[in-house]
């Protein structure tokens, strides 16, 4: 997959986007040294400090973010490693069998000879089954001691491939994973390659747009800049590893939940290099509600910054390059966001309520130095992105992930690992007021905003009495508490008015099929193996069972007869539409045809939307098209 990075107008004007980073920074470095030297008279010494620490921290921010996202690099497959050996890793808990079908399935399909495991710290009957069933070998251990850390390091105890494949369970890999991957590893110093997490539930509470999730900067902008510095970082997933290089550093390291970004800091350390290959080569599930992706998020910032507290801390662990330390420390920096966004609301919260006043300046001065440090912070960040952030994408996610990133900042004072818990890979998600509670800082300081704004408005109307502002100041402080409960709402009432209640995303396709024993064809519109929908021009009632008959390719593009027995549960008739919508739920598949089917929806189907990506920009967001005739005869086979 060619990644968004590389076709948008900013990824062709790679010189513009440099000069407006740079040109931020240095008006950014201007406002602030007006701030430290012109801007305390009169104002209130507590508000000051604490808004110009915030000011430091988004100024340093956005020089790291230049550091890393000053060149996106192009990846090109290196040609694959002849007679390597590969183990498979996937790791589950208590992930649904349906989950872990799909990924074995996808692990099955892998064109490089390999060998895959399943490394159940469920110790489930069902898994064993599985695993057999799909031609995986079942492994199991007797406690689950350091989560999946410490699945891991078991495995590689009974394993003994050169290089290993780490998948989470929900991580279905397309099967040119190795081919594209194995080709590092011709350099002894390598001990990882890293690949794009990418979610195939493109209706997910972090996607943005359908081809665009929270994730895309990072994996399309960011990593490319770690990898220039030889410190891009496993990610837990989609990981190539060499085994020598684990066992080099202990195994995976059990300090923190953290354990793949602590143990690439242990290798860099020990003097191995890591590689980052941009091409999407799996498809995963992204949390599918808030409350998913907040527990999911909350892991990464409590393990993460808890690598402050270990010998790997990147500002005092030895043998790393200067690009290493400022791109480890960079990533954990950012998890100090949501202190920055806290003080900067409760300052502007702090001024309407009181008459305070945090800096003193001229409209000339303001007009000068703060407009311009703005307007151009703002561009920069959406030019440094090239096209994979929102104008409002960041403000959004880190408004969401505020309270959660300061309980992170807090876990450094508590000794321990803390608890790993597994992100939830199905569900629904009913939006509603609950979503309040699960934000209840950013909700709370949300109605005080709203209630400080009105306060001074009725203050300026003459109906109560607040200390007074300038008249100047008033305006802007008003307008900015309107700014910030803009974005505030602009976070949280699309999560409350999120309705997903489809179980699993049904890739959307364009196939024909026959209904058995007639010669009636419909043309199905998504597709799952757990249901399906098709256009008719007749209505069907719910409840009414029947055979479709069709052809679907395997990973070899050989075309299969298959036979879907579905039972017909909504049937409607849009208003601006001639034909009806059916929905229909899939019953009763055999374990070879529901095989055929998995691989189908989940690698076959996801091969081609990748594949599809790298054709002008739009074209991947259409259904995929299948070439395939319904059999004409009253059975599977024609």
């Amino acid at each position: 997959m060619i990644p968004p990075s590389r076709s948008t107008w900013w990824s062709g004007h790679e010189g513009l986007v440099q000069v407006i980073a740079v040109a931020a920074l240095i008006v950014g470095a201007a406002y602030l040294t007006w701030r430290f030297g012109w801007s305390i008279r009169s104002a209130n010494p507590l508000l000051f400090s604490a808004l110009i620490a915030a000011e430091v921290f988004g100024w340093v921010s956005l020089g790291f973010y230049a550091f890393l996202a000053w060149s996106v690099p192009s990846t090109r497959r290196p040609l694959p490693l002849p007679r390597s050996s590969v183990d498979v890793f996937v790791c589950t808990y208590d992930e649904p069998v349906e989950v872990v079908e799909a990924t074995l399935v996808g692990c099955r399909a892998i064109t490089t000879p390999h060998t895959t495991h399943l490394l159940d710290d469920g110790r489930r009957p069902r898994m064993a089954e599985l695993a057999s069933r799909l031609g995986a070998r079942y492994v199991t251990r007797a406690d689950n001691a350091h989560a999946k850390a410490g699945n891991i390091n078991h495995a590689l105890k009974v394993t003994d491939s050169e290089l290993i494949l780490v998948l989470d369970a929900d991580h279905i890999p397309m099967p040119d994973i190795l081919e594209a991957t194995t080709g590092y590893f011709a350099d002894p110093k390598v001990a990882l390659v890293q690949t794009p997490h990418d979610f195939s539930n493109r209706d997910s509470a972090q996607h943005t747009k359908t081809a665009r999730h929270e994730q895309t900067l990072f994996y399309s902008v960011i990593a490319p800049g770690k990898d220039r510095h030889n410190a891009m970082f496993w990610c837990g997933s989609a990981t190539l590893l060499r085994r020598t290089a684990l066992l080099d550093v202990g195994g995976v390291l059990t300090d923190t939940v953290a354990e793949d970004f602590h143990t690439t800091i242990a290798m860099h350390a020990r003097g191995w290099r890591t590689c980052y290959h941009e091409e999407t080569l799996v498809q995963g599930l992204a949390p599918h509600d808030l409350a998913g992706f907040l527990l999911q998020r909350a892991r990464w910032a409590r393990g993460n910054i808890a690598v402050f507290r270990t010998r790997e801390n990147p500002l005092t662990c030895r043998r790393l390059s200067f690009g290493q330390r400022v791109s480890y420390f960079a990533s954990l920096f950012n998890y100090f966001s949501g202190l920055q966004r806290l003080i900067l609301l409760a300052v502007l919260i702090a001024t309407l309520l009181s008459g305070e006043l945090p800096l003193h300046a001229s409209v000339l001065a303001l007009i000068a130095l703060w407009l311009p440090w703005s307007v151009l912070a703002f561009v920069a960040t959406i030019a440094l992105g090239r096209g994979t952030l929102g104008p409002l994408d960041s403000s959004r996610y880190g408004l969401l992930t505020m309270g959660i990133y300061l309980r992170g900042i807090a876990a450094l004072l508590r000794r321990g690992a803390g608890q790993f818990k597994v992100t939830p890979k199905y569900g629904v998600d009913l939006g509603g007021v609950r979503i309040v509670g699960m934000v209840r800082l950013l909700t709370t300081i949300g109605v005080t905003l709203a209630l400080a704004c009105l306060l001074r408005v009725l203050d300026v109307a003459g109906v109560v009495d607040l200390p007074s502002l300038p008249g100047f100041a008033t305006g802007v402080v008003i307008a900015l508490g309107v700014w910030e409960l803009y974005c505030i709402a602009n976070a949280v009432v699309p999560m409350v008015r999120r309705r997903q209640l489809r179980v699993r995303f049904r890739t959307p396709l364009l196939m024909s099929a026959r209904i058995a024993g007639t010669t009636i064809r419909v043309q199905l519109h998504d597709l799952t193996p757990e249901g399906l929908g098709f256009e008719s021009a007749g209505p069907y009632a719910v409840g009414t069972r029947f055979d479709l008959l069709t052809r679907i390719p395997d990973v070899g593009s050989v075309l299969d007869d298959i036979t879907l027995p579905v039972e017909v549960r909504s049937c409607t008739l849009p208003s601006d539409a001639a034909t009806h919508r059916v929905g229909c739920r899939i019953v009763e598949l055999d374990q070879v045809t529901r095989h055929r089917l998995v691989e189908y929806c989940d690698v076959v189907l996801a091969t081609q939307r990748l594949d599809g990506s790298r054709a002008p920009a739009g074209l991947s967001t259409r259904p995929a098209t299948v070439d395939v005739r319904a059999p004409a005869s009253g059975s599977a086979a024609s």
